[in-house]
């Protein structure tokens, strides 16, 4: 045990080496077993019940063609369940309509959204241009790989430019792309979503960009029997991306980046295979950075949406909210103008060591349509996770972020940063590897967001050991993350790097408990 502490030290101390973080992308076969007891440092505490489940990329090549980016990487869904003590481990690849086909054709043949195209994408589309005067249909891939939540009886896993997928949440089989009971027009539903205790609504968003069009969002919120409960559809220029949004009790809030733009020279670029949608995301100056805030309990007009300037950032996910009167307020990471999707040191998937992540305080006056932001920590960081129960509730302050806190360092994410949103007060977890996203989990589950404090409860977080090529996930006490693992469950092989994950307090195994075994 001693040996064991020795080396986490060292590694804690140690820079890490970035040639052999690289491989924590590299491609993975399926998994379903139960954790052996002697690969469990420390104890799970016995009131940790339920199933975490993580979405990332599975590979990073396809028949031979090297994906240029992660985000192009088919789904690998996996599910961590806690039950009594006792955790297993499953790991799927969401079986998209791509990924069969491609596997029927032992062959690339759908592009990603960040630039990972078949050999003949540009000449066949400069040939079916010239022949016909009209640009190819694109065929992008859904790789399904952005996140996943379990809700009314199923598993969904989400890629917000396409189709969401339906897996049993016990085998983890793709049951097949999922329209949410009709109701999913745009063909496409973001990865992030929020849910409403109170009123045990799921609220989520699909968001179609306005190229051809006019920019279209729809917000949903549906039931525990996926019963629509109230549905607003807006067509609001400029706002061409929406990846994560606040919940507030009266009030949906998106941020308009100036990240994307919408003209006909990008998009020719992209149908003819010169570009793609990821490339060019970077920054224009002429276009606004504001805040769109959506009345929630409006008949759905976009007269009503309130536009609020702000200081020009990109925002692709937010932490706490809280709506007191006439103030918004909120956490959020922001990217500055020298942001863009570079695949960084093939360990991060933007220019974080250019343009790191880092957190930033909103305050919103209604009434005056005025916003002042503050930076309110000083580390790189990214993934921020808070209770999933009391999204916009009064007094939310406690976010966890996969972060970077080590002086004259941007990357890669070692640690873990509790941070207060409310006085700055801060703890940190300097871990022994590379982190994947913090997930909160409540210890009282579904009830926690009427009953114990904000930060009841613990906070599991996937580690990558670069120097054995395995991972790790470990647990702390979400009140007090900086003592380090409560648990540490010691995989025999590595995860892909993940993006998120959501943890649910239903147990999902598809084998009898290991004790059931001896």
């Amino acid at each position: 045990m001693s040996t064991d502490v020795d080396t986490l030290c060292g590694n804690i101390r140690r820079p890490l080496d970035l040639e052999k973080c690289k491989r924590g992308w590299e491609t993975q076969r399926e998994h379903c077993y139960w954790i052996p007891k002697a690969d469990i440092v420390g104890e799970i505490p016995k009131d940790l019940q339920g199933t975490l489940f993580r979405n990332g990329p599975g590979l990073r090549e396809v028949y031979g063609t090297r994906l240029k980016h992660p985000i192009d990487g088919d789904g690998m869904l996996c599910a961590v369940t806690f039950q009594d003590g006792q955790v297993h481990f499953q790991s799927k690849f969401i079986n998209s309509k791509h990924r069969q086909e491609e596997k029927a054709n032992r062959q690339f043949l759908y592009q990603g959204q960040m630039g990972t195209m078949p050999s003949y994408t540009t000449l066949k589309a400069f040939g079916t241009l010239l022949t016909s005067w009209r640009f190819p249909p694109l065929k992008f891939r859904n790789p399904s790989n952005t996140n996943s939540f379990y809700w009314g009886g199923k598993v969904l896993t989400c890629y917000e430019t396409g189709v969401p997928y339906c897996l049993d949440p016990h085998t983890l089989e793709t049951l097949g792309p999922d329209y949410l009971n009709g109701h999913l027009q745009f063909g496409c539903f973001a990865a992030h979503f929020r849910i409403d205790s109170e009123r045990k609504r799921l609220v989520c968003i699909s968001h179609r960009p306005g190229f051809s069009q006019r920019p279209s969002l729809t917000v949903f919120e549906f039931d525990p029997s996926w019963q629509l409960c109230q549905k607003q559809i807006h067509h609001i220029e400029g706002l061409n991306y929406a990846h994560d949004f606040i919940l507030l009790p009266d009030y949906y809030v998106f941020h308009m980046t100036p990240f994307v733009k919408g003209s006909w020279w990008i998009q020719a670029k992209i149908m003819l295979g010169l570009s793609s949608p990821g490339e060019e995301m970077r920054y224009y100056p002429e276009l606004p950075s504001r805040f769109v805030i959506i009345p929630r309990h409006a008949s759905g007009d976009s007269a009503g949406v309130l536009l609020v300037d702000t200081d020009p950032c990109h925002i692709f996910h937010f932490g706490t909210a809280q709506e007191d009167g006439n103030r918004i307020e909120f956490t959020a990471v922001c990217l500055d103008t020298k942001f863009d999707m570079t695949f960084d040191s093939e360990i991060w998937l933007s220019n974080a060591s250019v343009s790191p992540g880092l957190a930033y305080k909103f305050t919103i006056d209604l009434d005056t349509k005025r916003c002042a932001r503050t930076q309110i920590d000083r580390a790189s960081v990214e993934f921020p996770s808070m209770h999933p129960y009391r999204h916009g509730m009064r007094g939310s302050r406690y976010n966890y972020f996969m972060a970077c806190d080590r002086p004259g360092f941007n990357l890669p994410y070692r640690d873990v940063v509790k941070l207060n949103a409310e006085n700055g007060e801060r703890q940190v977890w300097y871990s022994h590897g590379c982190l994947g996203e913090p997930v909160f989990v409540p210890r009282l589950g579904y009830d926690s967001w009427r009953e114990g404090n904000e930060d009841d409860g613990y906070v599991i977080v996937q580690v990558y050991i670069p120097e054995k090529h395995l991972t790790e996930f470990c647990v702390l006490d979400a009140k007090d993350v900086g003592k380090g693992p409560l648990a540490r469950i010691k995989l025999k092989h590595h995860v892909p790097y993940g993006f998120h994950g959501t943890f649910t307090p239903e147990v999902f195994t598809n084998e009898p408990r290991l004790i059931a075994k001896l």
